[in-house]
């Protein structure tokens, strides 16, 4: 039996909860992976400079794409010229990044990710979007929403949020250092007994 709008030659609506999908960061992660030092299999590696520049270029490209979606025809967005401002100060600065790469990667571990506050999803509200894609949060069915350190209303989808910190230890919002380098560690006291015994032995052999 024909539909309503079959019989009556109306086009259906178009769905209006499409959430316009991220460029894939595949290939990003496994350049990624070939030059980062912290690894045991890379631990003692000294990546190219064409090695080291992929993944900063890869990341400049996807966040162009992410530019254009997010700023562009599907339907408004706010803040899109926000949006706009920020993802080309992204964008130059991984470009920069690509032409001068650094010796190794300084951003941060994927343990540092996996410990990230997650927001719940009752937590959001509507106009929440990722500062990144422009995506609202809840147009996702089962968002997995990070908030970073540094201040409170600074939100991100982890699919987003996770590439740019694996090659920066900074906020992209307001560029704070997120991980405090670790103090250089003491040198164990050495007992008293200890250094007598090892002043004669070197008298002894001096």
């Amino acid at each position: 039996m024909a539909t309503y709008e079959v019989e009556h030659s109306i086009r259906p609506p178009a769905p209006t909860d499409a959430r316009r999908r991220r460029p894939s960061l595949t290939s990003f992660f496994a350049a990624l992976s070939a030059i980062d030092t912290s690894s045991v299999q890379n631990q003692h590696a000294v990546p190219t400079p064409g090695d080291a520049s992929a993944p900063f270029r890869m990341l400049a490209d996807a966040f162009e794409v992410m530019q254009r979606d997010g700023d562009g025809g599907g339907g408004e967005r706010t803040g899109e010229g926000q949006h706009a401002e920020l993802m080309q100060m992204l964008i130059q600065s991984l470009l920069s990044e690509a032409e001068h790469p650094p010796r190794e990667v300084e951003g941060v571990s994927e343990e540092w990710l996996a410990d990230l506050e997650r927001i719940p999803k009752k937590k959001l509200k509507p106009a929440d979007t990722c500062p990144i894609c422009n995506n609202p949060f809840l147009e996702d069915q089962y968002p997995l929403v990070v908030r970073l350190p540094c201040h409170r209303s600074h939100l991100f989808d982890l699919e987003c949020i996770a590439p740019w910190l694996r090659l920066h230890t900074t906020c992209p919002l307001d560029r704070v250092e997120m991980v405090k380098k670790k103090d250089v560690p003491k040198e164990k006291e050495v007992p008293k007994e200890k250094e007598l015994e090892e002043e004669v032995w070197d008298d002894m052999y001096a």
